[in-house]
């Protein structure tokens, strides 16, 4: 068996030194220079910014640059061989006292702090205190840093890190010369991989850095910890291989699936995501590569620059193009829907089951036409027959999951408008029977009111009377209500309504207060009116399919577009 060696890891082997082996933060690095040039270095820094971008690497560059015995102020970087420098990289200084504030977190421990500061440094210039992930103190513990930090001795510096800078109280921040790290970019990782690479022997596609640094989400110490995690799989690094250990998929067989999803093609989807699965893909990396599709194909539909990844130029090509199939409000519909449903699967008990899930619901959904297609065919196209509107929709999505008995029981339900047929619904019936004849009238003599812009009088007839009788004799009409509101104005109210109604129709009308009981409000019965549409629209077969796919759907109002084009006035006969 071979002798196991002492191994140090790339993140810990090439951990920068000085200044200049930082790469990504040149902008901070400059600050730092200058205020060394200058001689204006603060009793206080903040390092702040996501995880593995140099925010503890800066500060000890820090504490060797204002420790170091022959430091070049042309330059301002570390000599790296006094002993004040040597000491600092073996962690052993006795005056650059490094803390970590997620395990030392009460008030006790900064008290030991501030007592260690009266006393001068022992070796070094200055008296350095590094805490770590900083946010985590208590609140006691803040308070207790508070007047050190606003006034300490000449010859102490602070410096705290964080990745939480919501989570430092005000007063702290107030007295600290913050710094705000940025995630590094994707490029400079991947260059940066790649002499690693060079200097380690491995033999590494630049494709393949490419695709670590993308993981890495702008981390340089996540990108070298995959990196670590590849070269043990042996020399020479293959992408396939650099796939496996992320755990990312075949982009041509994701894509595939993005593009049944997208066509709603059920049978073709099982089938790639099946692939897929038994490749070992992470359902959760799976779902969050079908988001970037979507996010990336909706960006170029929006015509807004977006830098697409060099990996995978096919890629690229292949997103452009579905970008090309498929309209906006599709894709948008798309994302909300797929967002919604990602969020089930960390609560469900089997991930396998639930994307699955996803997969048939979107699919279903992918194959009903948006609202923004649906109000293209009513305004292009002269009053024609649902039937011919709804195959006209799908001509346009080809439904190639459905077998063909699917597709005629489709057809056949889509041949019933959406809308309620205004002809032969139940609700027409009731309004137009007898019985309900009178209060018919009545709302539209309430319709004519509102017309006119009398919106108060209209309001009150809907809402706080109950129609009695209605009686039209050749000489005066008579409507007698039952007031229902505790309105003393309902007298006033009666009597602008008549004469209201006697000059829009021309004819003579005459309402008063009764005091017998009335059946219903108007706005009872329009209520049930409401109530019974949503109850007949709920039988249609394709309203049926839209609720099943969309969860938590209800159907809560009815509009007929085209009728409330035509409506232009209220015709009271």
């Amino acid at each position: 068996m071979t002798e196991i060696k002492n191994y140090i890891v790339l993140a810990r082997k090439y951990r920068p030194k000085k200044l200049s082996d930082i790469i990504g933060q040149e902008e901070t690095c400059k600050i730092i220079e200058g205020s060394v040039k200058l001689n204006r270095i603060a009793h206080a820094f903040l390092f702040s910014g996501t995880r593995g971008i140099g925010k503890t690497t800066l500060a000890r560059i820090l504490a060797k640059i204002v420790n170091c015995t022959n430091l070049n102020n042309k330059v301002v970087e570390p000599c790296g061989e006094c002993k004040n420098c040597v000491s600092i990289d073996l962690d052993n200084n006795i005056d650059v006292v490094e803390i970590d504030a997620a395990s030392r977190t009460g008030v006790a421990d900064v008290r030991e702090i501030i007592d260690n500061i009266n006393y001068k440094p022992v070796s070094a210039k200055k008296k350095i205190f590094i805490i770590d992930e900083v946010h985590m103190l208590s609140k006691a513990a803040f308070n207790a840093l508070l007047k050190t930090l606003e006034e300490p001795p000449l010859d102490v510096i602070f410096i705290f890190a964080t990745t939480e800078t919501e989570k430092i109280p005000l007063t702290i921040l107030s007295r600290c010369q913050r710094f705000q790290l940025k995630r590094v970019g994707e490029d400079k990782i991947s260059n940066f991989l790649m002499k690693i690479s060079e200097k380690e022997g491995f033999n590494i596609e630049k494709e393949g850095c490419n695709l670590i640094s993308e993981a890495s989400q702008g981390s340089v110490r996540d990108a070298l910890s995959i990196l670590d995690n590849v070269f043990t799989r042996g020399n020479p690094v293959s992408i396939k291989t650099i796939r496996g250990v992320l755990g990312l998929s075949d982009n041509s067989l994701s894509l595939k699936l993005f593009k049944y999803l997208c066509d709603g093609d059920v049978k073709k989807s099982f089938e790639i995501f099946d692939d897929l699965y038994k490749k070992g893909v992470s359902i959760q990396i799976l779902s969050n590569t079908m988001m970037s599709y979507m996010y990336q194909v909706i960006k170029m539909k929006a015509g807004l620059d977006l830098k697409l990844s060099n990996s995978d130029f096919d890629m690229n090509e292949a997103l452009k193009e579905i970008k090309t199939n498929y309209e906006m409000d599709f894709m948008v519909r798309f994302w909300e829907l797929f967002q919604k449903y990602a969020n089930e699967i960390n609560k469900c008990f089997d991930e396998k089951q639930c994307f699955e899930m996803i997969i048939m619901r979107l699919c279903y959904a992918s194959i009903i036409p948006t609202p923004f297609e649906l109000l293209k065919k009513t305004e292009s196209s002269p009053r024609k027959d649902a039937s011919n509107f709804e195959s006209d929709i799908s001509k346009e999505k080809k439904i190639k999951n459905l077998n063909v008995k699917q597709v005629e029981n489709i057809e056949q339900a889509s041949k019933t408008n959406l809308a309620i047929d205004r002809n032969t619904n139940a609700t027409t019936s009731l309004e137009n029977s007898q019985k309900f004849k009178n209060i018919r009238k009545f709302k539209l003599l309430i319709d004519i009111i509102e017309k006119n812009s009398e919106m108060l009088i209209s309001y009150h007839l809907r809402n706080s009377f109950k129609l009695v009788s209605l009686s039209e004799n050749e000489s005066v009409k008579e409507i007698e209500l039952e007031s229902i509101s505790n309105n003393n104005d309902s007298k006033k109210i009666l009597w602008q309504a008549t004469n209201l109604i006697n000059k829009i129709t021309g004819e003579r009308w005459m309402i008063s207060l009764s005091s017998k009981k009335g059946k219903y409000s108007v706005k009872e019965f329009e209520e049930y009116l409401s109530k019974l549409e949503i109850y007949e629209i709920k039988k249609n077969d394709i309203v049926k399919k839209l609720l099943e796919i969309i969860p938590s759907s209800e159907v809560i109002s009815i509009k007929d577009l085209d009728n409330l084009k035509k409506r232009k006035e209220f015709d009271y006969e």
